[in-house]
């Protein structure tokens, strides 16, 4: 079965591609053909639709690779039980969304056409879920909602509340402590982030579920190698960083510690993302220094090549709730010079050069030292490769579908039905 290929842009917004082979029958799909108790009444899954709108950063690609993921599974699965479909899965769009071409999960528009993303969130949504259990893959989450799974990526809004504007750190403060004070089955991506979460709620640890990220996702995409002329880059002759304009990225650090390389032998500072006023507190206009290149967004075939050729990806994030683009770099075989801090460690395991994020001298000794030293970079390369292959969205999805399968047998024994959405 051919996966589903979709790409965007690094801080744009959601591509999803046509999948290679069209579903000839557009059946109702069914959750878990295997399930030894399936009760006569089967319970519609809904999957909350809004990333698809939001500028793309790393918790709008978890959502779209473990919505894809999601759905390749449940495909599979349903032509190996070869059975008659008993519920369905619908992934809910505001109007204006790009509707992702899927096999076996179910696409529709729902509320009104000039409603902002945020209220449609908060009132349709809700209404539109009533009779199922709704899906939250992107961190935020309708309060109105009476049956939920949330997935809550980290705890950065109470330990980094100055990195986020006072409207986004009060929202998200208010809606993650309300969630947890509920029945809502909530979910995170790393045992450091369900650590965090469960003191910073005062909720026991246990009531969060983990789903870790994937890391293949830029596999079976062809690099764009002309990304190298268009920034008057050269192979190997340039250290990477991938990341929003959030200041716990540590950026300003990170340019620091370029600069006071005492031999950087012609190599340039690349780093890729985009800024989000309406998010991220403090940014102010920053000027790149000598041989500081910033490229703002780029797709993923420019973002693998970048990977590819770079000397290393240098990663000084002071906060990481699990940390994407390492194991991106890993996956297309590139070295990395990585944080000590919050989830990173856990994610990379033996697999990266690790440094104190706060100290400028650790940061610059260490990207001296890859840029020095090829066999280190040749045994982070291999090391990488190897880290790259303990986290799939396959694996992911298995472990959200473990998750939500007691959730839609309880739905089902409180009466949820699947029922038609208006």
């Amino acid at each position: 079965m051919q996966p589903v290929r979709m790409s965007f842009k690094q801080g744009g917004r959601v591509n999803f591609g046509a999948a290679p082979e069209a579903v000839p029958d557009r059946l109702s799909p069914v959750f878990d053909p295997e399930a030894p108790s399936q009760l006569p009444t089967a319970v519609t899954l809904f999957i909350n639709g809004k990333f698809t709108l939001q500028p793309s950063t790393g918790v709008q690609r978890v959502a779209c690779n473990l919505l894809c993921a999601l759905d390749a599974r449940l495909a599979a699965r349903l032509a190996a039980a070869q059975h008659r479909p008993t519920g369905r899965v619908v992934l809910l769009l505001p109007h204006g969304a790009p509707a992702p071409t899927l096999r076996h999960i179910e696409t529709l528009v729902v509320g009104h056409h000039a409603m902002p993303s945020h209220w449609w969130e908060q009132y349709q949504l809700p209404l539109a879920a009533r009779g199922g259990l709704l899906l939250n893959l992107s961190g935020s989450a309708p309060l109105l909602a009476r049956r939920q799974v949330c997935m809550l990526h980290d705890a950065a809004v109470f330990d980094h509340a100055a990195s986020y504007t006072a409207a986004f750190r009060y929202w998200y403060q208010a809606l993650f402590w309300l969630l947890a004070r509920r029945q809502t089955t909530l979910l995170t991506v790393s045992a450091f982030s369900r650590l965090r979460l469960s003191q910073c709620l005062g909720i026991a640890a246990g009531r969060l579920g983990i789903v870790h990220h994937g890391g293949e996702h830029l596999r079976d995409t062809p690099p764009d190698d002309s990304v190298l002329a268009r920034f008057g880059l050269l192979p190997g002759q340039y250290f990477l960083a991938v990341g929003s304009a959030n200041p716990s990225k540590n950026f300003d650090r990170l340019e620091r510690a370029f600069e006071q390389m005492h031999d950087r032998r012609g190599v340039k500072l690349v780093i890729v993302g985009a800024a989000d006023a309406r998010v991220f507190a403090g940014q102010a206009q920053w000027a790149p220094g000598l041989d500081v290149i910033r490229t703002g967004r780029v797709d993923d075939a420019a973002l693998k090549a970048l990977y590819q050729q770079a000397t290393a990806l240098v990663f000084p994030s002071l906060y990481e709730g699990f940390g994407l683009p390492p194991l991106e770099a890993m996956a297309c075989a590139c070295p990395v010079a990585a944080s000590n801090a919050a989830a990173v460690p856990e994610v990379c395991g033996d697999a990266a050069l690790y440094f104190d994020p706060a100290s400028v001298d650790q940061i610059s000794a260490a990207m001296q030292r890859l840029l020095d030293d090829p066999a280190l970079r040749e045994r982070l390369r291999q090391a990488g490769l190897l880290r790259a292959q303990v986290f799939s969205w396959g694996q992911a999805a298995e472990l959200l579908q473990a998750q939500l399968q007691p959730q839609l047998l309880q739905a089902r024994a409180l009466g949820a039905v699947g029922c038609a959405v208006p």
